[in-house]
């Protein structure tokens, strides 16, 4: 089970990116001569919009030719009250480094944007223990003619699962990491009021090994596998403010090597299908959610197909230029290891708060949950998280952030608590 894992410096450092875009009112202009001289009483006035305010505290970047990069640093002090996230854990005290990079093209046409974040804990007393996190993504639009244009998209992440995961073994020493690769293009085309999306990729999903502390090392490669993806979308463009559409995709599984530890063949063959809505009511609403339909056969006659059905997008609520609020949901069918279970059902929910309270101060906030029903029950962990940002200049701040993680697993063996506090500067340009 993927735990939704503590937080604090990472939505600390993306809340200086939430609320970096401009969060300061300006009063309209006055119009001269008053504008209900101009109009008569049956002309419709179109849409009030806010005007872009500017923010002092905000990264001005540093340009290089066409494209302008925005770096940052984060070092934070952290205590966290189980550092191996464990149903008898210890405290520790550690180290935090969360370098990123951001960067974005100026081209008239076309258009090429990416970033980098990397999260980095290590704790002097327990450095088996050390955990990282890494994000890189880039996207490059090409277009080709008014109505139709390319998107290239790259991308690579790295998680760490602990003893809270029933996959890892009780022996484990330290964290076993999990890698995700994905490239995909995709081509878009309007016709008329449809707009059409057609797209292929591949992903790879790659196991570390686990040491253990008797001795040796658990093989997970077994567990790695390759995801083609071919997928087509059709939305609705004409309303203004609500665009529904539908997506159906092929996206089978492939793993490595042909049989796993215990002989069973766990190749499959999935689709997922859905119906949703493109929110475009900026600046107050905006964001794409969608009911999502999953199905995965097994090539092992042992193993059960599977499906599953729930809510998939992010939708985005900006009440007034202080605030923000985004709500995140996700739903998935995670392979298992357990010889007489396919999959797991999967459900994510989110909520994550942002208000500026000054020019220079910014409060964070948000909670989630994840659930996961197994073959012994479900496995339910909760997550929620304060934040303050002290925005001392364009280029220097100040975080501090508390989390708390909840495991309640269905065996309760490995069920955890974790408490987290942090505080430290952020070096941005």
């Amino acid at each position: 089970m993927r735990i939704l894992g503590p937080i604090a410096g990472v939505t600390l450092a993306a809340g200086l990116s939430l609320l970096a875009e401009p969060g300061f009112g300006q009063s309209l202009p006055q119009f001269y001569p008053p504008l209900e001289i101009l109009v008569s009483a049956d002309t419709e006035l179109p849409p009030r919009k806010r005007l872009a305010p500017i923010d002092p505290y905000a990264a001005v970047g540093i340009g290089m030719g066409v494209f302008t990069f925005y770096p940052s640093l984060t070092v934070a002090g952290v205590i966290t009250s189980n550092v191996e996230q464990a149903a008898s854990g210890v405290s520790a005290a550690g180290v935090r480094l969360q370098p990123s990079l951001r960067f974005e093209s100026d081209w008239v046409r076309h258009s090429w944007i990416g970033e980098v974040n990397y999260d980095q804990i290590n704790y002097p007393e327990h450095g088996d223990l050390a955990s990282q996190e890494a994000h890189l993504y880039s996207k490059f639009r090409l277009d080709i003619r008014r109505t139709t244009r390319a998107e290239f998209e790259a991308g690579y992440d790295l998680d760490q699962t602990g003893l809270a995961d029933s996959e890892i073994p009780e022996t484990a020493v330290g964290f076993r990491a999990e890698h995700m690769i994905k490239m995909a293009a995709t081509l878009i085309h309007d016709f008329g009021p449809l707009e059409s999306r057609v797209k292929t990729g591949v992903g790879w999903r790659i196991y570390d090994d686990v040491e253990l502390s008797g001795g040796g090392t658990e093989d997970n490669a077994d567990r790695d596998y390759a995801i083609p993806l071919l997928s087509a979308r059709v939305t609705y463009t004409d309303p203004p403010m609500f665009k529904p559409y539908l997506q159906t995709s092929y996206e089978p599984r492939y793993y490595l090597r042909n049989r796993d530890r215990d002989g069973l063949q766990r190749s499959s063959q999935g689709i997922a299908v859905s119906a949703g809505m493109v929110i475009n009511g900026e600046p107050f609403w905006s964001g794409d959610l969608a009911v999502t339909y999953l199905w995965r056969d097994y090539e092992d006659p042992a193993l059960d197909s599977n499906s599953n059905i729930g809510l998939e997008g992010s939708l985005t609520w900006s009440p007034d230029d202080l605030t923000k609020i985004v709500l995140a949901f996700g739903t998935s069918l995670e392979d298992s290891v357990s010889t007489t279970s396919s999959s797991n059902r999967n459900w994510t929910g989110r909520v994550d708060f942002a208000h500026r309270l000054r020019d220079n101060i910014d409060v964070l906030a948000g909670a989630g949950v994840e659930i996961e029903e197994t073959g012994t029950g479900n496995d339910i962990a909760y997550d929620a998280n304060l934040g303050l940002v002290w925005k001392l200049g364009p280029s220097l701040a100040w975080t501090a952030g508390y989390d708390v993680t909840w495991l309640d697993e269905a065996a309760s063996a490995r069920s955890y608590t974790e408490h987290r506090f942090s505080a430290g500067l952020t070096i941005s340009r």
